[in-house]
């Protein structure tokens, strides 16, 4: 095999003919010469030796950094820029830096780990474990697979100063992940995250010392923990219920990831009789053998057709699915009496918006609507629920970032005691304090209940939708991901962002353009040139909003902090005067965002 010398001239030939970028090469060098990477070199000078250039500037251009929900990326044995065993190792130490530095010397430290089916997920978990009992953390450490909320409810129930979440989400089978947590059982937000990387930073100079698993677990240094935080969650998310209708028949699909350990359990102690899993679905697999292209993303509409044909077969009410970390929901719901017939999937935001209603109407049916009560979600979040929120006297928080880190953030500023429900648009729900990051059981109660409840006043969920549209108006959404991968494709979304900064278009889809709000610019731009620009100064990231010349009709577009995509989230409302005006309402919005969609489209595939 090639040795270290012979590398580094094949590394140096490689950029004199531009098949190497000069930073890769210079993060090689380093792998190659440097004590702390010893460990990791084998497979990187087999990788020299075949002349797998581009995986390998792909895997060094760049260190993998902190986006919405942590660290996240494509698995390879070696590189800056992918998870691996040193990758992560570094990651674990930073945050245990971290921790270390924001306490007295000589204080206890302790740590709570959780990982979801995802290859590799359980080996870098204990990974993890190890790096932090070297840097005398107490763990606690799972004993099996477990979903994301579970996690965020085990770092407050267990007091823990840090969680660390291995988990992808619904990525690709060759992703994974490290989400980090705080005290309250949040994910890291501002301005922690930039002080974690730059202790992951610091780490990668240096040995990372690891403690051989058995001895930590024979000196109490590492604790696996299971059943008792399994039980203490299920109660609390139980307490969350707002109905006592149960009469529903469910087919429920984990897509091959936790879903049974928290989503399933809770259903079934709810005393849903009637729960029926997909079999192609059930088992644990982070291949997703079961799921069309491998994806296991409840958004995406084709993930539930096993869910919808099992429950067009046995003449279900409803089909729920969750993500392979169980913090996400999908559903999907028949679309008439005819249970057989054809059924439709919901979207994020009506999902979010139908629990919402319920919420608000059964805590105020039972006396229990409180002034003080409020709503949270996004700026790319349905602003229908905001009208529903005005309707029942309930404040809305809605200024917040696409994350649900900042959900968690904002109930911990504005009190507890107020907080009724809280959702983003890309399928994320919590009801109750008991986490602070979404939550696939809970969610899954209140949809489950809420169709018993309908069901029961002979009703279906698309005939209550239709009654919220006829009080407040027909919103609808429409989500456009544009995916480019590796470095050429983020200069691609950097170009976008860039020009519609820079030169937006005066009009969509016959609208003009009247403002834009810049939150990484901080500031409200009059595109018509009327006005001089107006401060924005909060909240900060790389996000656009479009405001278009008719009320409730806007775009905004963000690059995504965990795939390598831009996304553009589409919104328009049509008033609505009376039940007989709401399918041609229902037209109007949907001829609107087909417009839009197609010069959104349009401009991107010309920049």
């Amino acid at each position: 095999m090639t040795n270290e010398d012979e590398a580094l001239k094949k590394v140096e030939r490689a950029v004199e003919e531009s098949r190497l970028t000069p930073g890769a090469a210079e993060r090689i060098k380093r792998w190659l010469i440097e004590s702390p990477f010893e460990r990791d070199r084998g497979p990187l000078l087999e990788d020299v030796e075949q002349g797998r250039w581009q995986a390998l500037d792909e895997a060094f251009y760049a260190v993998l950094e902190f986006g919405t929900g942590g660290r996240r990326g494509r698995m390879y044995p070696v590189g800056t820029n992918v998870l691996n065993d040193r990758t992560i190792a570094e990651s674990a130490r930073g945050l245990a830096d971290f921790v270390a530095a924001g306490k007295s010397p000589g204080a206890s430290s302790s740590c709570v780990i959780a990982y979801d089916s995802r290859h590799r997920s359980a080996e870098f978990a204990e990974l993890c474990a190890r790096v932090l009992a070297a840097a005398g953390f107490r763990v606690f450490l799972f004993d099996a697979p477990r979903s994301t909320p579970l996690l965020s409810f085990a770092v407050r129930r267990l007091k823990c100063d840090a969680g660390i979440m291995i988990t992808a989400s619904h990525n690709p089978p060759a992703d994974n992940g490290f989400k980090c947590y705080g005290r309250s059982g949040g994910q890291v937000i501002p301005p922690d995250d930039a002080a974690i990387i730059a202790r992951v930073n610091a780490a990668s100079d240096r040995e990372i010392p690891e403690m051989p698993l058995e001895f930590a677990l024979a000196a109490g240094k590492v604790v696996r923990v299971g059943q008792e935080l399994d039980s203490a969650y299920i109660a609390a998310v139980l307490g969350e219920s707002v109905c006592h209708a149960r009469e529903l028949s469910i087919v429920y699909t984990p897509l091959h990831g936790v879903g049974e350990t928290s989503v399933a359990r809770v259903l079934r102690t709810a005393k849903f009789a009637r729960v029926e899993l997909v079999p192609s679905q059930s088992a644990m697999d982070g291949d997703f053998p079961g799921v069309p292209g491998h994806v296991a993303n409840p958004e995406i509409p084709r993930t539930l057709d096993a869910a919808i044909a099992l429950a067009q077969a046995i003449a279900a009410d409803l089909v729920i699915a969750s993500d392979p970390d169980a913090d996400r929901i999908g559903v999907a719901v028949p679309l008439s009496a005819d249970r057989r017939g054809p059924w439709t999937t919901l979207d994020g935001n009506q999902i979010g918006v139908l629990i919402a209603a319920f919420v608000m109407k059964e805590t105020e049916s039972k006396g229990l609507l409180r002034s003080d009560h409020y709503l949270i979600t996004t700026l790319v979040s349905s602003t229908m629920t905001k009208a529903l929120a005005q309707r029942e006297g309930v404040r809305i928080e809605d200024d917040l970032l696409v994350g649900f880190k900042w959900i968690g953030q904002r109930i911990d500023e504005v009190g507890h005691a107020g907080f009724l429900f809280g959702f983003e648009e890309s399928h994320g729900y919590l009801k109750g304090t008991h986490a602070r990051d979404k939550d696939a059981a809970v969610a899954a109660l209140l949809f489950a209940e809420l169709a018993a409840a309908v069901k029961d006043r002979r009703q279906s969920v698309l005939e209550y939708l239709d009654d919220l549209y006829i009080d407040v108006g027909h919103h609808a959404e429409r989500l456009i991901n544009k995916v480019y991968e590796g470095r050429a494709g983020l200069a691609k979304i950097q170009a976008v962002m860039a020009r519609l900064r820079a030169n937006p278009p005066a009009t969509i889809a016959g609208l003009s353009l009247r403002l834009v709000h810049d939150y990484q610019m901080h500031e409200t731009r009059d595109l018509a040139g009327g006005s001089p620009p107006r401060p924005l100064p909060s909240p900060s990231g790389d996000l656009l909003i479009f405001e278009t010349e008719r009320p409730g009709c806007r775009f905004a577009a963000r690059p995504s902090g965990t795939e390598p995509k831009i996304k553009f989230y589409l919104f328009a409302r049509t008033p609505v005067a009376s039940p007989s005006a709401l399918p041609p309402a229902k037209a109007a919005t949907k001829t609107l965002l087909d417009q839009m969609t197609a010069e959104l489209n349009d401009l991107v595939d010309h920049v």
